[in-house]
Protein backbone atom coordinates (compact mmCIF):
# COMPACT_ATOMS: atom_id res chain seq x y z
CA UNK A 1 0.00 0.00 0.00
CA UNK A 2 3.00 2.30 1.07
CA UNK A 3 4.55 2.41 -2.65
CA UNK A 4 0.67 3.02 -4.30
CA UNK A 5 0.55 5.97 -1.53
CA UNK A 6 3.74 7.56 -2.87
CA UNK A 7 2.65 6.92 -6.78
CA UNK A 8 -1.00 8.78 -6.15
CA UNK A 9 1.57 11.26 -4.27
CA UNK A 10 3.19 11.79 -6.63
CA UNK A 11 0.33 12.31 -9.26
CA UNK A 12 -1.35 14.82 -7.34
CA UNK A 13 1.65 16.80 -6.97
CA UNK A 14 2.53 16.26 -10.89
CA UNK A 15 -1.10 17.72 -11.75
CA UNK A 16 -1.21 19.90 -8.95
CA UNK A 17 2.17 21.47 -11.09
CA UNK A 18 0.63 21.09 -14.82
CA UNK A 19 -2.56 23.67 -13.32
CA UNK A 20 0.11 25.89 -11.75
CA UNK A 21 2.07 26.50 -14.74
CA UNK A 22 -1.44 26.85 -16.41
CA UNK A 23 -2.79 29.36 -14.49
CA UNK A 24 0.61 31.34 -14.77
CA UNK A 25 1.49 30.57 -18.02
CA UNK A 26 -1.78 29.79 -20.07
CA UNK A 27 -2.58 33.01 -22.25
CA UNK A 28 0.71 33.13 -23.09
CA UNK A 29 1.01 29.82 -24.34
CA UNK A 30 -2.37 30.27 -26.53
CA UNK A 31 -0.92 33.66 -27.82
CA UNK A 32 2.16 31.48 -29.34
CA UNK A 33 -0.48 28.19 -30.23
CA UNK A 34 -2.14 31.49 -32.53
CA UNK A 35 0.60 32.28 -33.89
CA UNK A 36 1.76 29.18 -34.92
CA UNK A 37 -1.88 28.23 -36.17
CA UNK A 38 -1.89 32.00 -38.62
CA UNK A 39 1.44 30.80 -39.92
CA UNK A 40 0.41 27.24 -40.43
CA UNK A 41 -3.04 28.58 -42.09
CA UNK A 42 -1.88 30.93 -44.26
CA UNK A 43 1.12 28.57 -45.49
CA UNK A 44 -1.10 25.40 -46.02
CA UNK A 45 -4.17 27.35 -47.51
CA UNK A 46 -2.03 29.06 -49.90
CA UNK A 47 -0.23 26.19 -50.77
CA UNK A 48 -3.43 23.88 -51.30
CA UNK A 49 -6.12 25.81 -52.50
CA UNK A 50 -4.00 27.20 -55.93
CA UNK A 51 -3.80 23.19 -56.37
CA UNK A 52 -7.41 22.60 -55.77
CA UNK A 53 -8.38 25.59 -58.28
CA UNK A 54 -5.62 25.43 -61.09
CA UNK A 55 -3.18 22.29 -60.45
CA UNK A 56 -2.65 19.96 -62.80
CA UNK A 57 -0.40 17.45 -60.82
CA UNK A 58 -1.63 13.41 -60.27
CA UNK A 59 -3.27 14.19 -56.81
CA UNK A 60 -4.86 18.19 -57.37
CA UNK A 61 -8.96 17.55 -57.43
CA UNK A 62 -8.27 14.07 -58.04
CA UNK A 63 -11.00 12.83 -55.25
CA UNK A 64 -13.18 15.84 -56.51
CA UNK A 65 -12.95 15.03 -60.23
CA UNK A 66 -13.88 11.67 -59.63
CA UNK A 67 -16.80 12.50 -58.16
CA UNK A 68 -17.56 15.03 -60.58
CA UNK A 69 -17.11 12.32 -63.36
CA UNK A 70 -19.16 9.82 -60.86
CA UNK A 71 -22.30 11.83 -60.77
CA UNK A 72 -22.53 12.78 -64.37
CA UNK A 73 -22.28 8.98 -65.37
CA UNK A 74 -24.68 8.39 -62.45
CA UNK A 75 -27.00 10.62 -64.00
CA UNK A 76 -26.36 9.69 -67.83
CA UNK A 77 -27.00 6.43 -67.04
CA UNK A 78 -24.12 5.04 -67.58
CA UNK A 79 -22.71 2.35 -65.58
CA UNK A 80 -20.68 3.35 -61.90
CA UNK A 81 -20.17 0.54 -59.93
CA UNK A 82 -17.22 -1.61 -61.52
CA UNK A 83 -17.04 0.64 -64.86
CA UNK A 84 -15.46 3.41 -62.49
CA UNK A 85 -12.18 2.45 -60.35
CA UNK A 86 -13.23 5.07 -57.85
CA UNK A 87 -17.01 5.19 -58.45
CA UNK A 88 -17.58 4.08 -54.80
CA UNK A 89 -20.00 6.00 -52.97
CA UNK A 90 -23.77 4.93 -52.27
CA UNK A 91 -26.34 5.68 -54.71
CA UNK A 92 -28.16 8.42 -52.50
CA UNK A 93 -25.09 10.12 -52.71
CA UNK A 94 -25.28 10.91 -56.37
CA UNK A 95 -28.46 12.76 -55.50
CA UNK A 96 -26.53 14.68 -52.60
CA UNK A 97 -23.67 15.21 -54.80
CA UNK A 98 -25.33 16.57 -58.18
CA UNK A 99 -26.05 20.00 -56.72
CA UNK A 100 -22.50 20.57 -55.79
CA UNK A 101 -20.68 19.14 -59.08
CA UNK A 102 -23.64 17.80 -61.40
CA UNK A 103 -24.15 20.93 -63.51
CA UNK A 104 -20.73 22.50 -63.44
CA UNK A 105 -17.79 22.02 -65.95
CA UNK A 106 -14.81 20.66 -64.11
CA UNK A 107 -13.36 24.04 -63.88
CA UNK A 108 -16.51 25.79 -62.21
CA UNK A 109 -16.66 22.53 -59.68
CA UNK A 110 -13.63 23.31 -58.74
CA UNK A 111 -13.42 26.97 -57.94
CA UNK A 112 -16.86 25.81 -56.46
CA UNK A 113 -15.54 23.18 -54.18
CA UNK A 114 -12.67 26.07 -53.29
CA UNK A 115 -15.14 28.39 -52.08
CA UNK A 116 -17.84 26.18 -50.16
CA UNK A 117 -14.77 24.72 -48.43
CA UNK A 118 -13.66 27.57 -46.98
CA UNK A 119 -17.14 28.16 -46.12
CA UNK A 120 -17.27 24.60 -44.42
CA UNK A 121 -14.63 25.43 -42.53
CA UNK A 122 -15.43 28.48 -41.26
CA UNK A 123 -18.70 26.58 -40.15
CA UNK A 124 -16.46 24.39 -38.37
CA UNK A 125 -15.16 27.67 -36.43
CA UNK A 126 -18.00 29.06 -35.77
CA UNK A 127 -19.23 25.48 -33.83
CA UNK A 128 -16.03 25.56 -32.22
CA UNK A 129 -16.43 29.14 -30.48
CA UNK A 130 -19.97 28.21 -29.63
CA UNK A 131 -19.60 24.58 -28.42
CA UNK A 132 -16.02 24.69 -26.71
CA UNK A 133 -17.16 27.00 -23.83
CA UNK A 134 -13.61 29.07 -24.84
CA UNK A 135 -14.45 32.40 -22.70
CA UNK A 136 -11.23 35.01 -23.22
CA UNK A 137 -10.49 36.87 -26.36
CA UNK A 138 -7.59 34.26 -26.67
CA UNK A 139 -8.98 31.18 -26.49
CA UNK A 140 -12.16 31.99 -28.90
CA UNK A 141 -9.48 33.05 -31.42
CA UNK A 142 -7.20 29.79 -30.99
CA UNK A 143 -10.29 27.69 -31.55
CA UNK A 144 -11.57 30.03 -34.18
CA UNK A 145 -8.17 29.23 -36.04
CA UNK A 146 -7.83 25.35 -35.52
CA UNK A 147 -9.96 24.24 -38.78
CA UNK A 148 -8.12 26.00 -40.96
CA UNK A 149 -4.31 25.13 -39.25
CA UNK A 150 -4.60 21.62 -38.67
CA UNK A 151 -3.01 19.56 -41.40
CA UNK A 152 -6.68 17.61 -42.28
CA UNK A 153 -8.33 20.49 -43.83
CA UNK A 154 -5.00 21.35 -46.23
CA UNK A 155 -4.75 17.51 -47.00
CA UNK A 156 -8.62 17.60 -48.04
CA UNK A 157 -8.07 20.91 -50.00
CA UNK A 158 -5.76 19.82 -52.45
CA UNK A 159 -7.68 16.85 -53.41
CA UNK A 160 -11.07 17.80 -53.37
CA UNK A 161 -12.35 15.67 -50.32
CA UNK A 162 -15.76 15.11 -48.92
CA UNK A 163 -14.99 15.13 -44.70
CA UNK A 164 -14.77 18.83 -44.90
CA UNK A 165 -18.42 18.74 -46.33
CA UNK A 166 -19.35 16.01 -44.01
CA UNK A 167 -18.55 16.86 -40.96
CA UNK A 168 -19.92 20.30 -39.69
CA UNK A 169 -23.72 19.09 -40.57
CA UNK A 170 -22.92 15.82 -39.01
CA UNK A 171 -22.07 17.74 -35.65
CA UNK A 172 -24.93 20.67 -35.94
CA UNK A 173 -27.59 18.16 -36.65
CA UNK A 174 -26.87 15.82 -33.40
CA UNK A 175 -26.53 18.58 -31.39
CA UNK A 176 -29.48 20.13 -32.96
CA UNK A 177 -31.68 16.91 -32.21
CA UNK A 178 -30.20 16.29 -28.73
CA UNK A 179 -31.29 20.10 -27.60
CA UNK A 180 -34.78 19.60 -29.54
CA UNK A 181 -35.49 16.21 -27.30
CA UNK A 182 -36.40 19.08 -24.75
CA UNK A 183 -39.00 21.31 -26.23
CA UNK A 184 -39.58 18.92 -29.98
CA UNK A 185 -40.67 20.59 -32.79
CA UNK A 186 -40.79 19.50 -36.13
CA UNK A 187 -39.35 22.10 -38.36
CA UNK A 188 -36.30 21.73 -36.23
CA UNK A 189 -36.15 18.06 -36.12
CA UNK A 190 -36.97 18.31 -39.93
CA UNK A 191 -33.71 20.78 -40.64
CA UNK A 192 -31.70 18.54 -37.89
CA UNK A 193 -32.53 15.17 -40.37
CA UNK A 194 -31.43 17.32 -43.39
CA UNK A 195 -28.08 18.03 -42.00
CA UNK A 196 -27.26 14.44 -40.93
CA UNK A 197 -29.06 13.24 -44.20
CA UNK A 198 -26.50 15.33 -46.15
CA UNK A 199 -23.89 14.13 -43.76
CA UNK A 200 -24.26 10.63 -44.77
CA UNK A 201 -23.36 11.33 -48.12
CA UNK A 202 -19.99 9.81 -47.39
CA UNK A 203 -20.60 7.06 -44.75
CA UNK A 204 -16.92 5.65 -44.22
CA UNK A 205 -17.08 9.13 -42.22
CA UNK A 206 -20.70 9.39 -40.96
CA UNK A 207 -21.81 5.79 -40.46
CA UNK A 208 -20.74 5.73 -36.91
CA UNK A 209 -23.12 8.47 -36.18
CA UNK A 210 -26.00 7.41 -37.12
CA UNK A 211 -26.13 5.37 -33.61
CA UNK A 212 -26.31 8.66 -32.36
CA UNK A 213 -29.20 9.58 -34.28
CA UNK A 214 -30.87 6.20 -33.08
CA UNK A 215 -30.06 6.61 -29.33
CA UNK A 216 -29.43 10.49 -28.18
CA UNK A 217 -33.09 11.89 -28.40
CA UNK A 218 -34.85 9.21 -26.85
CA UNK A 219 -37.32 10.17 -29.78
CA UNK A 220 -38.48 8.04 -32.77
CA UNK A 221 -39.06 11.52 -35.27
CA UNK A 222 -35.78 12.49 -36.17
CA UNK A 223 -34.81 8.89 -36.71
CA UNK A 224 -38.12 8.26 -38.91
CA UNK A 225 -36.97 11.60 -40.92
CA UNK A 226 -33.52 10.41 -41.58
CA UNK A 227 -34.84 7.53 -42.92
CA UNK A 228 -37.24 8.66 -45.09
CA UNK A 229 -34.52 10.95 -46.68
CA UNK A 230 -32.20 8.59 -47.10
CA UNK A 231 -35.04 6.01 -48.73
CA UNK A 232 -36.15 8.65 -50.47
CA UNK A 233 -32.77 10.22 -52.12
CA UNK A 234 -31.87 6.41 -52.86
CA UNK A 235 -34.98 5.70 -55.02
CA UNK A 236 -34.48 8.80 -56.86
CA UNK A 237 -31.32 7.63 -57.77
CA UNK A 238 -32.67 4.30 -59.13
CA UNK A 239 -34.11 6.33 -61.70
CA UNK A 240 -31.46 6.93 -63.57
CA UNK A 241 -29.36 3.22 -63.28
CA UNK A 242 -30.43 -0.19 -64.22
CA UNK A 243 -31.41 -2.11 -61.77
CA UNK A 244 -33.31 -1.65 -58.77
CA UNK A 245 -32.82 -0.49 -54.63
CA UNK A 246 -31.60 -3.72 -53.98
CA UNK A 247 -29.30 -4.99 -57.05
CA UNK A 248 -27.85 -1.22 -56.98
CA UNK A 249 -26.60 -1.60 -53.28
CA UNK A 250 -25.38 -5.02 -53.63
CA UNK A 251 -23.27 -3.92 -56.44
CA UNK A 252 -22.06 -0.88 -54.58
CA UNK A 253 -21.28 -3.11 -51.56
CA UNK A 254 -19.74 -6.03 -54.14
CA UNK A 255 -17.05 -3.00 -55.50
CA UNK A 256 -16.64 -1.15 -52.04
CA UNK A 257 -15.67 -4.71 -50.88
CA UNK A 258 -12.70 -4.86 -53.70
CA UNK A 259 -11.95 -1.12 -52.70
CA UNK A 260 -10.37 -2.39 -48.77
CA UNK A 261 -7.22 -1.82 -48.64
CA UNK A 262 -4.78 0.19 -46.70
CA UNK A 263 -3.72 3.56 -48.18
CA UNK A 264 -3.82 5.18 -45.03
CA UNK A 265 -2.59 4.72 -41.53
CA UNK A 266 -3.62 4.09 -37.94
CA UNK A 267 -7.47 1.97 -38.66
CA UNK A 268 -8.35 -1.87 -37.73
CA UNK A 269 -7.04 -2.71 -41.45
CA UNK A 270 -3.71 -1.08 -41.62
CA UNK A 271 -3.41 -3.24 -37.94
CA UNK A 272 -5.12 -6.63 -39.54
CA UNK A 273 -2.70 -6.51 -42.31
CA UNK A 274 0.23 -5.98 -40.50
CA UNK A 275 -0.37 -8.48 -38.22
CA UNK A 276 -1.30 -10.77 -42.26
CA UNK A 277 -4.99 -10.88 -41.58
CA UNK A 278 -6.47 -8.67 -44.59
CA UNK A 279 -9.03 -10.99 -44.97
CA UNK A 280 -10.68 -10.25 -42.07
CA UNK A 281 -10.92 -6.79 -42.67
CA UNK A 282 -14.84 -6.26 -43.43
CA UNK A 283 -15.44 -8.70 -41.04
CA UNK A 284 -13.61 -6.64 -38.33
CA UNK A 285 -15.09 -3.18 -39.45
CA UNK A 286 -18.53 -4.07 -39.11
CA UNK A 287 -17.66 -5.88 -36.11
CA UNK A 288 -16.38 -2.19 -34.35
CA UNK A 289 -19.39 -0.40 -35.84
CA UNK A 290 -21.69 -3.20 -34.24
CA UNK A 291 -20.07 -2.63 -30.95
CA UNK A 292 -19.89 1.09 -31.29
CA UNK A 293 -23.48 1.00 -31.63
CA UNK A 294 -24.11 -0.97 -28.59
CA UNK A 295 -21.75 1.26 -26.38
CA UNK A 296 -23.79 4.24 -27.65
CA UNK A 297 -27.30 2.58 -26.75
CA UNK A 298 -26.00 1.86 -23.32
CA UNK A 299 -24.17 5.10 -22.35
CA UNK A 300 -27.18 6.95 -24.66
CA UNK A 301 -27.28 9.58 -21.90
CA UNK A 302 -23.83 10.82 -21.40
CA UNK A 303 -22.90 14.38 -22.66
CA UNK A 304 -23.17 14.39 -26.42
CA UNK A 305 -19.99 15.70 -26.82
CA UNK A 306 -18.23 12.89 -25.30
CA UNK A 307 -20.83 10.55 -27.31
CA UNK A 308 -20.14 12.10 -30.60
CA UNK A 309 -16.00 12.36 -29.83
CA UNK A 310 -16.27 8.42 -29.21
CA UNK A 311 -18.17 7.68 -32.79
CA UNK A 312 -15.36 10.49 -34.48
CA UNK A 313 -12.35 8.04 -32.82
CA UNK A 314 -13.82 5.22 -33.60
CA UNK A 315 -15.08 6.41 -37.52
CA UNK A 316 -11.35 6.90 -37.76
CA UNK A 317 -10.06 3.79 -36.98
CA UNK A 318 -13.74 1.37 -38.15
CA UNK A 319 -11.97 1.87 -41.92
CA UNK A 320 -8.84 2.62 -43.93
CA UNK A 321 -8.63 6.25 -44.34
CA UNK A 322 -6.16 8.85 -45.26
CA UNK A 323 -5.22 12.13 -43.48
CA UNK A 324 -7.54 14.12 -44.89
CA UNK A 325 -10.37 12.40 -42.47
CA UNK A 326 -8.33 12.83 -39.75
CA UNK A 327 -10.41 16.25 -39.47
CA UNK A 328 -12.56 13.82 -37.61
CA UNK A 329 -10.35 14.02 -34.70
CA UNK A 330 -11.20 17.97 -34.29
CA UNK A 331 -14.06 16.37 -32.64
CA UNK A 332 -12.73 15.01 -29.21
CA UNK A 333 -10.52 18.46 -29.72
CA UNK A 334 -13.20 20.54 -28.84
CA UNK A 335 -14.86 18.28 -26.36
CA UNK A 336 -11.12 17.83 -24.53
CA UNK A 337 -11.39 21.92 -24.18
CA UNK A 338 -14.62 21.82 -22.97
CA UNK A 339 -13.89 19.33 -19.94
CA UNK A 340 -10.52 21.21 -19.37
CA UNK A 341 -12.36 24.71 -19.01
CA UNK A 342 -15.56 23.29 -16.89
CA UNK A 343 -14.75 20.29 -15.59
CA UNK A 344 -15.09 20.53 -11.37
CA UNK A 345 -12.12 17.86 -10.83
CA UNK A 346 -8.65 19.56 -11.19
CA UNK A 347 -7.12 15.75 -12.29
CA UNK A 348 -10.12 15.37 -14.76
CA UNK A 349 -9.48 19.16 -16.10
CA UNK A 350 -5.55 18.56 -16.23
CA UNK A 351 -5.61 14.98 -18.34
CA UNK A 352 -8.38 16.93 -20.58
CA UNK A 353 -6.00 19.78 -20.78
CA UNK A 354 -3.13 17.27 -21.60
CA UNK A 355 -4.77 15.17 -24.16
CA UNK A 356 -6.20 18.34 -25.46
CA UNK A 357 -2.16 19.74 -26.38
CA UNK A 358 -1.02 16.16 -27.42
CA UNK A 359 -4.02 16.38 -30.11
CA UNK A 360 -3.49 19.38 -30.84
CA UNK A 361 0.37 18.63 -31.67
CA UNK A 362 -0.18 15.67 -33.68
CA UNK A 363 -2.51 17.23 -36.11
CA UNK A 364 -0.29 20.25 -36.48
CA UNK A 365 2.71 18.53 -37.13
CA UNK A 366 3.19 18.22 -41.22
CA UNK A 367 0.83 15.53 -42.69
CA UNK A 368 4.29 13.77 -44.67
CA UNK A 369 5.49 12.49 -41.18
CA UNK A 370 2.29 9.70 -41.58
CA UNK A 371 2.92 8.72 -44.64
CA UNK A 372 4.92 5.37 -45.42
CA UNK A 373 7.32 6.37 -47.37
CA UNK A 374 8.87 9.02 -44.52
CA UNK A 375 11.40 8.08 -42.69
CA UNK A 376 9.88 9.13 -39.54
CA UNK A 377 6.49 7.66 -40.15
CA UNK A 378 7.66 4.22 -38.16
CA UNK A 379 7.54 6.70 -35.18
CA UNK A 380 5.52 9.46 -35.62
CA UNK A 381 2.18 6.74 -36.96
CA UNK A 382 2.39 4.87 -33.61
CA UNK A 383 2.47 8.29 -31.27
CA UNK A 384 -0.57 9.36 -33.13
CA UNK A 385 -1.93 5.98 -32.60
CA UNK A 386 -1.60 6.01 -28.76
CA UNK A 387 -2.66 9.61 -28.50
CA UNK A 388 -5.84 8.56 -30.31
CA UNK A 389 -6.62 5.53 -28.33
CA UNK A 390 -5.70 7.61 -24.63
CA UNK A 391 -8.11 10.41 -25.91
CA UNK A 392 -11.06 6.86 -26.37
CA UNK A 393 -10.32 5.39 -23.41
CA UNK A 394 -10.39 8.74 -21.62
CA UNK A 395 -13.69 9.62 -22.68
CA UNK A 396 -15.00 6.64 -22.04
CA UNK A 397 -14.17 6.38 -18.74
CA UNK A 398 -15.66 9.66 -17.88
CA UNK A 399 -18.80 8.17 -19.91
CA UNK A 400 -18.93 5.22 -17.41
CA UNK A 401 -18.41 8.05 -14.52
CA UNK A 402 -21.75 10.06 -15.84
CA UNK A 403 -23.66 7.32 -16.05
CA UNK A 404 -22.41 6.33 -12.23
CA UNK A 405 -23.11 9.37 -10.94
CA UNK A 406 -26.39 9.29 -12.61
CA UNK A 407 -27.05 6.12 -11.06
CA UNK A 408 -26.71 7.22 -7.49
Amino acid sequence: MEPLAKHNSRAVGLLARLAALWAREGQRLLKVGIGLMIVAAFWRLGLELPRLIWGQGEVDAVDLLSRHLEVRRWFAGLPVYGAMANGDYPPASHPLLWPWMGWLGQEATRWFWAITTLLMLGWLSWLGIHESRAETRWEKIFIALMPFALYPASAGIRVGQMATHAIPPMVAGLLLIQRSSFRPKFKRDLLAAALITFALVKPTVSAVFFWLVCFISGRWRPLVLVCLGYLFLALLATHYQEGNLLTLHIDWLAHAGTQLGTRGHASIHTWLEAAELSDWMLSASLLLFGIAGIWIAIYRRVRPWILMSVAAIVARLWVDHQVFDDLLLWIPLIALFRIAAREPTQKVRVAAATLFALNWFALMAPARFLTATHPLSWVAVPIQTVIWLSTLLFLMVLAQRDISQEVV
